[in-house]
């Protein structure tokens, strides 16, 4: 019986999946693309928060997790708004309500683990990305502590993935990846309106990654220079979208000519947080309908 039950779970899951895919696809279409342009910097104003600091000690394999990002006094030390020469970087730029344009072949998102961190590839920031409502997430553990006998083959880690809206979350999925070379696959599944996806390892809270969910690839990822450049965008009216995980979301309505480029700039504080997800408090278990 109980294995019927996983296997009714399992096909529950996989039709579920399915259908956001397929909604998706039909949703956005690809058609000719725009010659203009959208671009912009991204600045913070003020001091940016201080670094997390965890105790390494209180965790498991604490001396092959300290061989980065320590402050040298035994602590893991997180940065979460990293800010360079004013100009704030992770943070997705978006334009909203896009239904037709370039193609947009969206082949999932990876993550790897290296050296007890969840690094998010093929992008310009290995803290947030972006995921695809029915797409796969990867997750490679990349780790392993040959000093170690318990950890010669792997580094055990547990990612554990919530859905997150209004101070709410919602466990997506919450499996163990013990082994160097092995690879969580799972489809992303986000039921409400305006959330977004966390990943952390429940054994390493230290470690924690961002993503924001697109529709359309009209989106730019902002890397430590803090600019960002979105092209072949058609002629509209559309909301643009600036997410960053910790500071919160800002949004502004742009027209979008036939051809030429729009320039919107966008400034964060630690006063502009809305949306506000504190990974250093347990999460609400409220469930997400």
């Amino acid at each position: 019986m109980k294995s019927l039950s996983k296997m009714i779970a399992l096909t529950g899951v996989v039709m579920v999946a399915g259908c956001l895919a397929t909604s998706m696809a039909s949703a956005y279409k690809e058609a000719e693309a725009g010659t203009a342009v959208v671009e912009g910097k991204i600045t913070f104003k003020g001091k940016p928060p201080a670094p997390m600091r965890f105790r390494l000690t209180k965790f498991p394999n604490s001396t092959f997790c300290s061989q980065v990002d320590t402050d040298q006094q035994g602590n893991r030390a997180l940065q979460q708004v990293n800010v360079t020469h004013g100009t704030l970087q992770d943070v997705v730029v978006y334009i909203q309500n896009i239904a037709r344009g370039k193609p947009f072949k969206f082949n999932g998102t990876d993550v790897k683990i290296s050296l007890c961190r969840l690094l998010v590839q093929d992008g310009s920031s290995t803290f947030v990305g972006v995921v695809v409502n029915g797409a796969d997430i990867r997750i490679l553990n990349d780790d392993a502590d040959p000093s170690d006998p318990k950890a010669a083959k792997g580094v055990l880690y547990h990612p554990h993935a919530y859905e997150v809206v209004d101070g709410r979350s919602r466990t997506m999925f919450d499996l163990p990846l013990p082994d160097k070379g092995q690879v969580i696959t799972q489809p992303v599944i986000l039921r409400e309106k305006g959330s977004m996806m966390k990943l952390q390892s429940d054994r390493q809270q230290f470690m924690e990654a961002y993503f924001y969910p697109v529709e359309n690839p009209y989106y730019a990822i902002v890397g430590s220079v803090g600019t960002y450049e979105i092209d072949q965008v058609p002629p509209g009216k559309y909301d643009l979208i600036a997410w960053h995980p910790i500071l919160g979301t800002q949004e502004k309505e742009i027209e979008v000519g036939a051809t030429g480029k729009v320039t919107v700039n966008f400034e964060f504080s630690i006063f502009t947080r809305r949306r506000f997800v504190s990974p250093s408090t347990p999460l609400l278990r409220g469930r997400i309908r």
